[in-house]
């Protein structure tokens, strides 16, 4: 498991290294104060959470890593990485997943605290500004990716998304399906219907501070809630 933990690093840094050097690496930083961590219509339990994000980019490529601080529990603890690809209207992904509630639990235990996903988005037009999303969960040490047959369920999520403006605020509906027995749900479902507002605030000449709100239900697990947040 440390092999793998330093082959991951490995990458990372020769990512980094290969292309700091070029003009045309960006790197962005900011984080979210959120009152309520809500992921694909399900309460992760967390609490009001701050979550911090930094992202290298360099010709279409992207390493990713952000995290999930809860201000409450102390125990619960989420980071995540991510790479990948943006060619022409898409986007190919792969993520990794940590989330434990145990402070004992260890980083370089892959096969009990790990979650790998792939997923494919395809971005339409400035025109007409609809994303259309994939994600399938391909390799899990938890339990809960396995049916009671003990088959994996290769959990997949499918979401779609439309972005546009009126009167100065952003708006962002979107609905998500479960696409079949997963640890999302036991069937086909609409997981989450989110309806996302956001706003600038000015606050000084060459800063503003951007709020928003999220109005989320979920028909699949009968569940409503409504979320504010900062991005700093």
């Amino acid at each position: 498991m440390k092999q793998k933990l330093f082959t991951t690093l490995s990458l990372v840094i020769a990512f980094v290294n290969s292309i700091q050097a070029q003009d045309s690496l960006n790197i962005a930083i900011n984080a979210d104060l959120v009152s309520k961590y809500v992921w694909r219509g399900m309460d992760l339990g967390s609490g009001v959470s701050l979550q911090p994000c930094i992202d290298f980019s360099y010709k279409g490529l992207t390493f990713e890593a952000n995290a999930n601080a809860s201000l409450s529990q102390a125990e619960i603890n989420e980071i995540n990485l991510s790479l990948s690809y943006e060619v022409s209207h898409f986007t190919f992904s792969i993520t990794d997943y940590y989330n434990t509630d145990s402070d004992s639990a260890k980083y370089s235990q892959y096969t009990t605290d790990h979650t790998f996903e792939f997923g494919l988005s395809a971005f339409i037009s400035d025109d007409v500004p609809l994303t259309l999303s994939w994600n399938t969960i391909f390799t899990a040490g938890k339990n809960d990716e396995y049916n009671d047959d003990g088959n994996r369920m290769y959990s997949s999520y499918f979401n779609i998304a439309y972005d546009f403006d009126v009167h100065g605020i952003s708006l962002a509906p979107a609905i998500g399906f479960n696409m079949w027995e997963s640890q999302y749900y036991d069937k086909f479902g609409v997981l989450d219907i989110t309806l996302t507002a956001t706003k600038e605030i000015k606050l000084f000449n060459n800063y503003t501070l951007p709020i928003y709100i999220q109005a989320i239900a979920s028909p699949a697990l009968d569940k409503a809630y409504l979320v504010f947040g900062i991005t700093f």
